[in-house]
């Protein structure tokens, strides 16, 4: 009897015959190896993949609003998105990124009355989801254990993310928003800390990159840190901490 290759998690070369229409190799590879669906039978997989349908999206669009939120899951196959947080006045607060393997459910966001709106969800290159209907999703949810844990295990590490953003979000200047990252991410008795690709690190604070490179020197210049090819060395952490307000 021929081996499809899904429920042993070897792929046939004939995957057009099995996967969902629209679907691609590296679509069915990516989503296994998704968080979401780590310890679960590919029979389990599937049957999520054969609910959702693919979407792609170029550079810099719009994939969700406050005002306009897919009655849907996300799971981000390939590219990244960037996620704006806006409080009550408009003003944005908050950002962080989501990339291929993690998952989004951006209609269970908190109501425009909260603290922070619903995320704005753009695109930051080449983007490609699968859109899993909310109702089928939830069904899966409740019918199999491990998925609920994993899902309560992602949504624990984004709660994270945000907390630590949101300590970052109030940073009066590039300075203090720096300051506060590397206090953030050394450890209590760490005094170094690499921020290659620096590209990547002012995405991840929301700056632009000059803006990261100008807010070291700064640093440099109160012999706060030395930096020397993307290599940070603290040298003053009681003043980095009343730099922060810590």
């Amino acid at each position: 009897m021929q081996n499809s290759g899904i429920c042993t998690g070897r792929l046939a070369d004939d995957s057009k015959h099995w996967l969902p229409p629209g679907l691609q190799l590296g679509d069915w590879r990516q989503a296994a190896a998704a968080p979401i669906f780590a310890g679960l039978p590919a029979e389990v997989i599937m049957e999520a993949l054969k609910s959702g349908r693919p979407r792609c999206f170029g550079k810099d669009q719009q994939v969700f609003s406050p005002d306009c939120r897919p009655q849907a899951f996300l799971l981000v196959l390939q590219g990244r998105i960037r996620l704006y947080y806006l409080d009550r006045d408009g003003e944005e607060r908050a950002m962080r990124f989501v990339g291929p393997g993690d998952l989004l459910c951006p209609h269970l966001e908190g109501e425009p009355n909260d603290t922070l709106h619903p995320p704005f969800g753009e695109s930051v290159g080449s983007l490609r989801l699968l859109v899993l209907p909310a109702a089928c999703f939830l069904q899966l949810l409740r019918e199999h254990f491990l998925l609920a844990r994993n899902l309560i295990a992602q949504l624990a590490t984004s709660l994270e993310r945000a907390s630590q953003q949101a300590c970052l979000s109030q940073a009066r200047s590039a300075p203090v928003l720096v300051a506060r990252y590397l206090l953030e991410r050394l450890p209590d008795h760490g005094k170094s800390i690499n921020l290659r690709p620096i590209r990547m690190t002012a995405q991840e604070m929301g700056i632009a990159r000059e803006t990261l490179s100008r807010a070291i020197a700064g640093l440099c210049k109160r012999n706060l840190i030395d930096y020397r090819c993307g290599q940070v060395l603290l040298l003053d952490r009681p003043g980095l901490l009343n730099l922060a307000n810590l």
